[in-house]
């Protein structure tokens, strides 16, 4: 049987790591930082890297992966494991972005990637990264109070967040980016006017869905993070053009002054890295594109940003402050679950958890991922009573869910999908082949919790169990072994979990 890799997202141990480190696998750049945490749970940054691995220049038509890009990144990511491969797992968070989300075969190259960096890297989705941007920039510039509004240019796409002080209240992200970008409207390098207005036009279009929501009407200040704004404040500064921020104005002489050096191989400009500059070009065009389209007349640039955001989120897990938490009480108010029956099929699928944890060689922090999903299992029923737990799969499997990767999203949709009725091995076989008998283990017990739970009556059940490798041996007091309904239906599943290869015992 293959065991999963260690994973660093969910946290065991109450006490602070004494280091911890951040990953981030972006379109255009991969970052590294590694912090010295205190006995407060305060961090202060002792090391960093950051290489031009351009993923997304990678990607063809098709969005399949070239593979001597993918061989540099993997060399970078050899480098990064260097680094940190000492570390252990809670101590890491690893983060892949928008060109990770949508070049195909990504598995193959995650699986690669995880062994150069010693650390299991996890893909977020669009609106996680939007969530976890917010967090590192807002930790990063002083609480002035009011709302404001984040944006994030990244490779391939760009982060939009309305919030207040630490919490956001509107996210987006839609795929322009530097790289993308470029690549869209600077095919050839030429830097003609035609060029500029061709991309303003198109990216006033990608931006106007969300235009109202995000106007400057909506927050008091803009705030900028990452490669492109924070190398356009570089190039502002340097050239005399303001002394902080980024104005509209000046924006547009950087573009005039673009459109003058004619291709993208005579950019030139004080303050902007030679790495950056064939990717440049695509960058300005969406950060003009975005002052245009919500009236912006000045954007302030923080030095946080995503990597940052994740190190504020691993300490926050540490401190039992974990948003996925607060994320699945949400969903559970929006589809009216019924909470206190969720919680006694939670209880006991937790109960049963404890005892055959060891029995299945389960990491003890699959608990959580359980939890959830006894909280969520009826999520469907505010849809509809049949199949409700395939209703309720498609909700996990494709909602923005705040603090959760695309990962986890998968596993709580596998299991409210397997929860009931009949079982097919084939509903498994999306997992990776080393998460896979995990989630089966996680299955049978959750099953069981609502088995056990059918008459709905408000009553605590701890049933006695036992697991071998592919069985379960599971003990009922004899008020419940009475009740013929529940004999029936332990009858049922064990043929149910038979067509799997599971046998159970009562």
């Amino acid at each position: 049987m293959v065991r999963p890799m260690n994973d660093s997202n969910e946290i065991e141990d109450e006490s602070y790591p004494e280091m911890i480190a951040a990953v981030d696998l972006g379109s255009n750049s991969f970052h590294l930082i590694v912090a010295r945490v205190d006995e407060h749970g305060n961090f202060s940054m002792i090391d960093q890297m950051k290489e031009m691995v351009r993923l997304r220049g990678g990607l063809d038509a098709n969005n399949n992966m070239d593979e001597a890009v993918a061989e540099r990144a993997l060399e970078c990511l050899q480098r990064f494991g260097d680094r940190i491969r000492h570390l252990e797992p809670r101590a890491v968070r690893a983060a892949g972005t928008n060109t990770l989300r949508t070049m195909n075969s990504s598995a193959a190259f995650l699986r690669k990637a995880n062994k150069a960096l010693g650390h299991r890297i996890e893909i977020i989705p669009g609106h996680e990264e939007a969530r976890l941007v917010y967090l590192g920039v807002s930790h990063t510039l002083s609480d002035d109070k009011g709302k404001q509004l984040v944006v994030d240019i990244g490779g391939g796409s760009t982060e939009f967040i309305i919030g207040e002080k630490f919490e956001p209240q509107q996210m987006e992200s839609i795929n322009i980016g530097s790289v993308s970008v470029t690549k869209r409207f600077f095919p050839d390098g030429d830097l003609g006017i035609e060029k500029w207005q061709n991309a303003n036009t198109a990216l006033r279009l990608e931006l106007m869905p969300i235009q109202k929501a995000y106007s400057s009407n909506n927050w008091k200040r803009a705030i900028g993070s990452s490669g492109t704004i924070k190398a356009t404040r570089n190039i502002i500064v340097e050239l005399g053009l303001g002394n902080y921020g980024i104005s509209m104005m000046a924006l547009y002489e950087l573009r005039d002054r673009m459109i003058a050096m004619q291709s993208i191989d005579k950019i030139e400009f004080p303050g902007l890295k030679e790495e950056r500059a064939p990717v440049y070009a695509g960058g300005l065009a969406v950060l003009i594109a975005l002052f245009e389209s919500l009236k912006i007349d000045e954007m302030k640039v923080s030095d946080g940003a995503l990597r940052e955001g994740l190190l504020y989120d691993m300490l926050g897990r540490i401190q039992h402050e974990d948003v996925r938490d607060r994320s699945v009480q949400d969903l559970m108010k929006r589809f009216n679950i019924d909470m206190a029956h969720a919680a006694r099929v939670k209880q006991t699928a937790l109960h049963c958890f404890k005892q055959v944890r060891k029995d299945w060689n389960l990491p003890k922090k699959r608990r959580h991922t359980l939890g959830w999903s006894a909280d969520l299992h009826e999520l469907g029923l505010s849809i509809t009573h049949d199949k409700h737990h395939l209703r309720g799969a498609y909700i996990l499997e494709y909602a923005d869910i705040p603090g959760f990767a695309k990962r986890r999203q998968q596993w709580l949709s596998v299991l409210v999908e397997t929860h009931r009725k009949k079982l097919e091995a084939e509903a498994f076989e999306v997992l990776p082949d080393d998460e896979r008998q995990n989630i089966i283990y996680l299955s049978v017990l959750l099953r069981l919790s609502v088995l056990l739970h059918r008459s709905r009556m408000d009553q605590e059940i701890l049933p006695t169990v036992e697991g071998s490798l592919d069985s379960l041996h599971i003990s009922c007091s004899k008020d419940i072994k009475d009740q013929a309904l529940m004999e029936a239906d332990l009858l049922q599943e064990k043929a149910w979990l038979n067509k799997i290869g599971f046998k159970l015992f009562f």
